[in-house]
């Protein structure tokens, strides 16, 4: 067994690498390379060497933690080379692309996802990089296309710095990388969850990899009430997770809430980070089950993906490793089980968790208030446009919560139900309830994954479409640059129109049309016209008319000031 240790072989300066301490980087991976684009039917991993001086690979191994395949004496890499990994038996197949080494084993990659290992003589880590399939997106999905680390100076970013190859033959071993280091968008590093291994210990996970001479502070962490954190063990192979070491048990059935204060991401100044994220922390109980399937897109437009949304109605942490998700076919037996989540999760009453495919799909369609709810799945159970089953089973393949969903089940004067979830509208009542279920609202983007549904609650006053500004001054200072049209209805299946027209009677913007209803929201105008410019100065009328399937209609007519400064 090989040491867990990132020990850095060659110091790099601060400027270039911000002391990553990679020498030698993993830049390319073809772990699916059926049926080739134009490269040879085989696996290769690709390495460069990005330091400034020459470094010998003798006694180094790759390996997938199954398999290791061990270089051979004498080799050396110049600074700035590359070199081709392969199969020993593929060796000839890829000497025309550049400096090849064959391996013999070679560790194989699973076309699943895998992780690959880079260790130093001394079976010390130097390099670690994942193979995750889900990165390859449309037709590249298919096979024959390698992965690319975009930008070499942030290497220690796992995530977000590898996409697909875009060279014509599905890779470019042996060469530089055809992606600008600009199109690698790395987010602010941010914790996403913590879960308790013991009554002791608290796990954190990350979005990329932290910077360990930040994140191994222990004054950085407080659990509010509870605890002092002793210790902070920072996690290999990508330093994305950590563990917080108590000098004191945490309580059974005792929420906390754990202050983290800004740990910058491995490839950012130590002393850049600001501000705190706080985190739910708790004691799973095993006897908690009160999940309930909340919110249904499955019918998304072409590139999209499907979604499912849970929502905690308990009052304890779930541990929801282990719990699956799954339909049913057509004899009503379960098929197409997936896991819930990856690895080890806690689920703390009143969140949202959120399983899809593409997070990133999700977040440029909807709203996505809390990011850290979403859950990205390498596939998910198949769930028809027209009609289908989700089913939620927890670790044991107890069924938790169970729907039948239907596309009519949708808001009847919905000509198109593309990137229109279903939403729950009380958490109490049957799942199984057609009644139960309706259209996200248009106020909402037809669709709320991550927090309340637009489509829950019932309004304390209903029957009303009433402003909250009577004045508005669209000049982009902040104060009072739109109004917010606001409405309640008794009961669900609204539909409105709003226009906006002069004192005069001439119509000037067609705000929503024909826009699906909740019980309760809200519509916004900033006092511009169809053509999107600002109007004049002066009183307008909005007429709100409103519509329900039962042929219930309601017209509304409320006056606002538009009163721009110069």
């Amino acid at each position: 067994m090989w040491k867990w240790v990132h020990c850095a072989v060659l110091v790099i300066s601060f400027e270039t690498l911000y002391g990553q301490g990679f020498p030698v980087v993993i830049t390319e991976i073809m772990g699916d390379p059926l049926p080739s684009v134009g490269l040879p039917a085989e696996e290769f991993v690709e390495l460069t060497n990005v330091s400034t001086i020459e470094i010998s690979l003798s006694g180094w191994k790759l390996t997938n933690g199954r398999t290791i395949g061990k270089f051979g004496d004498s080799v050396r890499m110049a600074p700035g080379e590359i070199v081709i990994l392969c199969p020993a038996r593929a060796i000839n197949l890829f000497t025309s692309y550049g400096r090849t080494i064959g391996l013999s084993p070679f560790p194989a990659i699973s076309n699943a996802g895998d992780t690959l290992f880079l260790l130093n003589e001394k079976d010390e880590l130097v390099f670690a990089a994942a193979y995750l399939p889900s990165l390859l997106k449309d037709e590249k999905a298919d096979g024959g296309w390698s992965l690319e680390m975009v930008n070499k100076d942030k290497a220690c970013r796992y995530l977000n710095n590898w996409y697909a190859s875009l060279d014509t033959l599905g890779g470019s071993p042996g060469r530089s990388n055809r992606h600008s280091p600009s199109a690698a968008t790395l987010p602010v590093v941010d914790p996403i969850h913590a879960w308790c291994p013991d009554a002791y210990t608290i796990r954190i996970t990350f979005t990329d990899r932290i910077h360990r001479m930040v994140a191994e502070r222990a004054g950085l962490y407080k659990l509010e009430a509870g605890p002092e954190v002793e210790k902070v063990e920072l996690l290999a192979p990508f330093q994305q997770e950590l563990l917080l070491h108590l000098r004191n048990a945490l309580e059974p059935g005792k929420i906390y809430t754990l202050q983290i204060a800004a740990i910058p991401g491995c490839d950012e100044d130590p002393e850049q980070g600001t501000g705190f994220s706080k985190l739910k922390i708790g004691l799973a109980d095993t006897t908690e089950k009160a999940i309930i399937i909340n919110e249904i897109l499955a019918d998304p437009i072409i590139g999209g993906s499907d979604f499912i949304e849970l929502f905690h109605v308990g009052k304890a942490p779930v541990q929801l490793g282990g719990w699956q998700l799954a339909s049913r076919n057509s004899n009503g037996n379960l098929s197409g089980l997936r896991a819930l989540v990856p690895g080890p999760r806690f689920f703390y009453p009143g969140d949202f968790l959120v399983v899809t495919t593409d997070a990133s799909w999700l977040q440029r369609q909807y709203l996505v208030k809390q990011p850290n709810s979403l859950v990205q799945l390498g596939s998910l159970p198949s769930f028809p446009n027209d009609k289908g089953t989700v089913v939620l089973l927890d670790s044991m393949l107890q069924v938790i919560d169970e729907v039948q969903y239907d596309a009519a089940w949708h808001h009847e004067m919905l000509r198109n139900t593309e990137n229109v979830s279903l939403e729950r509208r009380d958490p109490a009542a049957s799942s199984l309830s057609a009644s139960n279920w309706a259209s996200a609202a248009a106020h909402a983007g037809y669709g709320t994954p991550g927090y309340e549904n637009s489509q829950a609650g019932i309004p304390d006053d209903p029957d009303r479409v009433f402003l909250n500004e009577q004045l508005i001054s669209p000049d982009g200072d902040g104060h009072q640059d739109f109004c917010e049209i606001k409405y309640e209805f008794a009961q669900p299946g609204y539909q409105v129109s709003i226009r906006i027209f002069d004192h005069s009677g001439h119509p000037h913007r067609m705000l929503i049309n024909n826009g699906i209803c909740a019980m309760k929201g809200s519509f916004r105008w900033d006092g511009r016209n169809d053509n999107q410019q600002v109007l004049a100065n002066g009183l307008y009328i909005i007429v709100v008319d409103a519509w329900h399937l039962s042929g219930k209609t309601k017209r509304y007519r409320l006056a606002v000031t538009l009163g721009k400064k110069y």
